[in-house]
Order: structure tokens, then sequence, then C-alpha cells
């Protein structure tokens, strides 16, 4: 990652100097106060949050004036400090007596979200590059790494990818666990003994790599086939549970499989008739398909588009977390919707479905009597309404959902707004909310809970914008809870 960030360097400041290139800085900074208490009373947890994200894009390095289809060089780079003044030192510090300590947390953790060089349309087209920390969003997820990619554009409606380096994780010096596989928790472990939270696992360097093949220059239809394999290397705990003559833990050590998938999307439109969309995802590390996916949409009318979704999940995990021991079972979503552009100030959008799982037993009778390990299928009734008016000084819209089932329910709603003056130079936002859920597992578990947000917003110029928010939610689990958030945004370009 370190070698990312002298590359992104190294070339701004030695590359030729072009006349042409475009330069442009944006800047977030964001500060929140919230308070809010367990739903045991104790304790009370009060935190004072700064977000700051620097980023900055220079364009058309190529050292000639920028032509349309041209040959194209560029940096992109991305930096993210969340720093909590209300994290104590005893959170962050191990001591022997400590009930509070927290393994890995870090009151000023700074991510470098992307740094990376760019090149495009280079040998008349035919190749494209990346080198830094980059992300890749495609069938099988988004995923962030430290390396280089390399891109063949072909003539003949195809390109291919090939990338390899390191994958971000967190514990490691400007990096956090964002797109890290599930299932490990992992950091930083100086400071303390290994005896101590052997759950918490030493983070170490992650070698990975990818190919992809992409259809391309096709406007009306687009198809890309993934793969992509993480090794996990140095060691692991295999027990948590300590030899009882040594006291020493059970270790593995050597390079073994973090993930390894393959996945296939494909999207096609035809216009003044509708879409399609499909997808899937093959972990082979665990022999099964994670996900699987499929979208319509018919274009009704002008102002009218109906669709139906059919959704697969199973869940899958890093191959050193514990969960592969267990059962994963699926999860399948049919729903149906429509949108409606009423008028050029009115839109409407339903929709609704059922969604179905398995579980390993009876949720209602296991454990009352029943033992038996049995798969059941369990299902819930799915919806969701909005609704939004625009008028020319601002908007109101209304938004609900519910799902219920065997298990319990969850439904609600919230009515908000948005009011402008001087073409949009201030802004007052509001929002009131109430949901409801019922988990019949735990009916202790259940309450109905209330919320509103008033907030403003101020443009004094085309590069800056301030914005304040203020947050009330109560229920009964919980009592109280507020936050105070600001926000402003600054983007300067050349």
């Amino acid at each position: 990652m370190a070698a990312s960030l002298a590359a992104v360097f190294s070339v701004v400041t030695l590359c030729p100097r072009a006349e042409a290139f475009e330069a442009e800085v944006n800047s977030t900074s964001a500060a929140q106060s919230y308070a809010f208490s367990s739903p045991w009373g104790s304790p009370l947890v009060k935190r004072r949050r700064f977000l700051q994200t620097l980023a900055l894009g220079v364009y058309h390095l190529e050292g000639d004036q920028p032509v349309p289809g041209g040959p194209e060089i560029a940096v992109k780079l991305r930096l993210r400090l969340d720093s909590d003044a209300g994290v104590a030192p005893e959170e962050s510090t191990y001591a022997p007596d400590s009930d509070t300590f927290v393994p890995g947390l870090s009151a000023t953790p700074v991510d470098l979200m992307y740094g990376y060089i760019e090149g495009r349309n280079l040998l008349k087209g035919w190749l494209g590059f990346r080198l830094g920390r980059q992300y890749v969003a495609d069938s099988l997820g988004w995923w962030a790494f430290d390396g280089g990619l390399v891109r063949i554009t072909t003539p003949v409606y195809f390109q291919i990818e090939a990338y390899g380096g390191l994958e971000e994780r967190g514990g490691l010096p400007l990096s956090t666990p964002r797109f890290e596989r599930n299932g490990v928790w992992r950091g930083d472990r100086g400071g303390f003994e290994d005896r101590i939270y052997p759950q918490f696992q030493p983070a170490y360097i992650a070698p990975a790599y990818g190919v992809a093949l992409e259809s391309t220059g096709v406007t009306w239809i687009h198809g890309r086939l993934d793969y992509r394999k993480v090794y996990n290397q140095g060691n692991v705990y295999t027990s948590l549970i300590p030899d009882p003559l040594t006291g020493a833990y059970e270790l593995y050590s050597g390079r073994r499989t973090s993930s390894e998938r393959i996945g296939y999307a494909l999207e096609a439109t035809a216009a003044n008739l509708g879409g399609i969309k499909g997808g899937l995802a093959y972990d082979l590390f665990n022999g099964y398909f994670s996900a699987y996916y499929g979208q319509v949409d018919w274009f009704a009318a002008k102002r009218l588009t109906l669709g139906a979704d059919y959704d697969y999940f199973r869940p899958t995990f890093d191959g050193d977390s514990i969960f592969n021991f267990f059962t994963h079972n699926p999860m399948t979503t049919i729903t149906g919707r429509l949108d409606w552009d009423a008028s050029d100030q009115i839109d409407v959008a339903l929709g609704g479905g059922v969604r179905s799982f398995l579980t390993d037993g009876d949720p209602n009778t296991y454990g009352m009597g029943d033992t038996s390990r049995a798969q059941v299928k369990q299902n819930d009734l799915v919806g969701n309404a909005a609704g939004r008016y625009r008028y020319d000084n601002g908007l109101f819209g209304l938004r609900g959902l519910f799902e219920r089932g065997d298990r319990g329910h969850r439904q609600g709603g919230d009515l908000y707004g948005e009011r402008y003056w001087m073409g949009g130079r201030w802004t007052a936002t509001a929002r009131v909310s109430v949901f409801d859920w019922d988990d019949k597992l735990r009916p202790d578990r259940s309450a109905t809970s209330f919320a509103y947000v008033l907030g403003g917003a101020f443009r004094p110029s085309e590069v800056a914008q301030a914005m304040l928010e203020w947050e009330h939610d109560m229920n009964r689990l919980v009592g109280q809870r507020f936050r105070i958030l600001a926000v402003l945004n600054l983007t300067v370009g050349k």
C-alpha cells in the first residue's frame, strides 16, 4: 500500500508539464455528537465524531491536447479520517483489570480509500491500466486491493482484465476491513499477549489475483465473467481453548484460501420495450452457489414501468472463519414492483412479494421438547410504497414498508419534506417517522419507535455547501437518543 502511494505521487511530480491538464479537489467535513443508552439502562454512550475526506483528481497528464477517444492518463486518490473524541484511553489500551478494552479500536483511523494511476485508450485503444489502491465492482461484489490491473480491449466487442496484488485489510496501515470477507475479526495485536482475546486474529498481507472477460462496444447488451481468489497467510488459531497443560493455543501457519469465487452478470435493454438483468456467483471454496438473481422490466407506457425480481442469497465467509463449520441456509426473495411518473411533479412506487428461508429445526418449537434438526421453511410477506410531490420551491414525500411472518413483523413509514429559497441557496428539511416491530422469539424486544429530524443547508457559492441536522429517536427499549450532524462540502476544479 505504501508502494501505491509512492507510485501515485511519483507520477504527479515526474510527469512532463501538460498545459491541458485538469484538476479537481473535493473535501467533506462532518462533525456529529450523539448519545444513547443500552436497553438495560447502562452504560450511557456518548460520542463526538469527526469525519474528513479529501479527494484529488488530476486528468490529461498524457502531455498533449485531449482528443476524444484518445490516450488519457490520470491520477485519483481519496483519503478518509474518522476521529472519535468520545473514545476513552482505556477502551483502546489494554490493561489486565480493564472491562472496557476493545481490541483493534482506534480513535483516529486513517483510510486510503483509493489512490491510483490510470491509463486509458493507450496503444491505439488496446491497452488500459491501473496501478495503486483501487476498487473492483463486478458480479462478485465490491472489493479493494493494492496492486495493478491491465485491460486489453479488442476491436471485436470484448475486453480482458487481469489484476493482482494484496487485498485491503483492517489492521494494516491506512486500511479498513470494509471489503473483507465476513467471519473473521482481524487487526493489530500489538500491546497484549496471545492468550488475551485469541478470537482477535493478527492481520497479515493477503495476496490475491483475478481475471475478467467483458463485452464492449455494444450499448444494448453487456456481460461480464469474473474470477477472483484471495489467500490467507501467517498464523491463525485453530482453537479458542488453550492446551490444559501448556496454556498455549493451537496454531496453523501457511498459505491457505481466504476466498475463491466465480461469477457472471448480464443485462440487456430494448428501447421502448424493457430490459432484463441477471447474474450468479459460485463459491468454489464452499462448493455451492452463493447468489443468483434475475430482474425483468417492462416499459408498459411512457411513464409506467412494471417489473419483477428474483433474488437468491446463501451466506459465505472467509476461509479462516469458524462459521464455515455451521450450516449456511439460503434466503430467496420474489417481488413485483410498479414505478409510475404520474406527472412532472408526482411519482409513485409500489412493490411487494414473499421472502422465504430455511432453518435447522422449527423456530416455534425447537428447544421446547423438540430436538429435530429437520429443515423448516419460513415465509415473510414484504411490501413497500413511496410517493413524492415536487413543486417549484421544494418537495414532500411519504414512504412506508412492512415485513410480516411467523416470527413477527416490522412495519412503519416516514413523511419528509424540503423547502428551498433564493434559487436553492438556502434549504430547510424535516422528517418524521414511526416504526413498530414484534419479535415472537424475544417478545421483550418488541417496541414502537418514533423519530424526527430537522435540518437546513446553505450554499454560499458553487464550491461550498454547509448542512446542519438535529435527530431525536425514542422507544421503550433505549429511551431517548439524540444526534447533531454538521457537514461541509467543498469542490474546486480547474
